[in-house]
């Protein structure tokens, strides 16, 4: 390759940023590098990691497009420039047919490259999967990875984290790269059952834990943990590794309260970035009857009810940044559990008075309301549960009267009419009227 020249760059430099005009095309003669891809939100997204031997920076040479990804050293590397004209006289030898072929294939590659950096959670994969954007049986996305550079601030020394998955190789193999990255406090599991045993007796800051432990099961641990059923705070960091990111999975998961999934096959890499990533930055937490966890709505829906975010503590920066005092962290969790419960009682509530609705309406069309009576009782029981724990001993009269009255409807002592039913709606506007959420003076 007497033709061509090299180029050396040191570890973190840009050898091409997206936007700039192209000049040149590079192959990798030694080390690594990573592609990057500004997202939408303004946020970065790794594309793939690049080895010995790989070309890059070629597709703007083709259709003289501004650079549509950056690409920066992982380590000190050698590049041999390809420049402009070279490359195109290279590309003159090519017939008609190869450079139109050449020329829709990096159309395409540009389009589905936006795509995939657009993906950083399980709400927004489950969608993409459903409007057919990603195949469900190919992971080809497995590479998107949301990285902040913060490295040079960060000690993982003090993360308590816990992985599962069945598989020892797997397992051990991550585990080890863990350590290697300054990871000290890792435990792991090989099956669900021990996986919950943990998590109810441990307090852990970071969790990872792999699809082969069932899907199903690990959804019910996460949500447990989010609701405050466990020893592991309701605020720890949750990722999921999945085989395949089909809609079933996803939803799954996405609804159990988890903070991020990656998609098989994955690299130590990918799981260092999603924990820069979420040592940087937290989203807010939403509470309704049956979700605790990271907000997924990509808006508010016009008209609709304004859900409250709730602010909750990092685990993870807390510990690895050590920008507050153990104190103020302890402060402040209990602060965030106390909102959340606050929230939950007012879902209940609202809730109630809505079942009671909806039973009005079943018996107006001459429907059976057997399900939204059985629903309600569920509900007010949990709600004094609730109440009983803050000695809110007005509200569990209130929600006693309540159940009294679903009894008397059940047995026929009492009309679901006339005063009897108008009774017991009072009772329910009532509790949602001083439980529900107040409209600001």
């Amino acid at each position: 390759m007497a033709e061509y020249k090299n180029q050396e760059f040191k570890n973190g430099e840009y050898i091409i940023r997206e936007g700039d005009d192209p000049t040149c095309a590079y192959i990798l003669k030694n080390g690594s590098v990573e592609v990057i891809k500004s997202r939408n939100d303004g946020e970065e997204a790794i594309l793939d990691v690049l080895k010995a031997g790989d070309l890059f920076g070629e597709m703007a040479l083709v259709d003289l497009e501004p650079r549509s990804a950056s690409v920066r050293a992982l380590e000190d590397v050698t590049v041999i420039v390809v420049d402009g004209p070279t490359f195109n006289q290279k590309q003159e030898k090519l017939d008609v047919f190869s450079k139109k072929l050449v020329k829709t294939l990096i159309d395409r590659v540009r389009l589905q490259n936006q795509k995939l950096a657009d993906l950083s959670d399980p709400s927004s994969l489950l969608k993409a999967v459903r409007k057919g954007q990603v195949n469900a049986t190919k992971p080809a996305h497995t590479n998107v990875l949301i990285r902040d550079d913060y490295r040079d601030k960060i000690d993982f020394g003090k993360i308590r984290l816990l992985m599962g998955d069945s598989n020892p190789q797997s397992r051990q193999g991550i585990k080890g790269g863990l350590h290697m990255q300054g990871f000290r406090e890792i435990e792991d599991v090989n099956n669900a059952k021990d996986f919950r045993n943990l998590v109810a007796s441990t307090d852990y800051d970071l969790i990872v834990v792999d699809s082969s432990l069932n899907v199903a099961d690990i959804s019910d641990v996460i949500n447990d943990i989010r609701h405050g059923k466990m020893a592991t705070s309701p605020f720890a960091v949750i990722f999921a590794v999945i085989e395949q990111p089909d809609p079933k999975t996803l939803e799954m998961l996405a609804e159990a309260g988890l903070d991020d999934v990656l998609v098989k096959p994955i690299a130590l890499a990918n799981i260092i970035d999603r924990v820069e990533r979420r040592i940087k930055k937290r989203k807010d937490f939403v509470v309704t009857l049956d979700y605790v966890g990271p907000d997924r709505r990509s808006s508010a829906r016009p008209g609709g009810e304004q859900i409250p975010l709730v602010a909750v503590p990092n685990p993870l920066s807390f510990k690895a940044l050590d920008l507050i005092d153990e104190r103020t962290f302890i402060s402040l969790s209990k602060k965030a559990r106390g909102r959340i419960e606050d929230l939950k009682i007012e879902r209940f509530a609202v809730q109630i008075d809505w079942l009671r609705g909806k039973i009005a309406t079943q018996i107006g069309e001459k429907q059976d309301p057997a399900f939204f009576l059985e629903r309600i009782f569920e509900v007010t029981q949990t709600l004094i549960e609730k109440l009983d724990r803050r000695k809110d001993e007005d509200h569990v009269t209130t929600c006693r009267l309540i159940l009294s009255s679903l009894d008397d409807f059940e047995v026929g002592t009492a009309d679901m009419a006339g005063q009897d039913w108008e009774n017991f709606a009072n009772l329910t506007r009532q509790l949602r009227s001083e439980l529900g959420p107040q409209k600001a003076a």
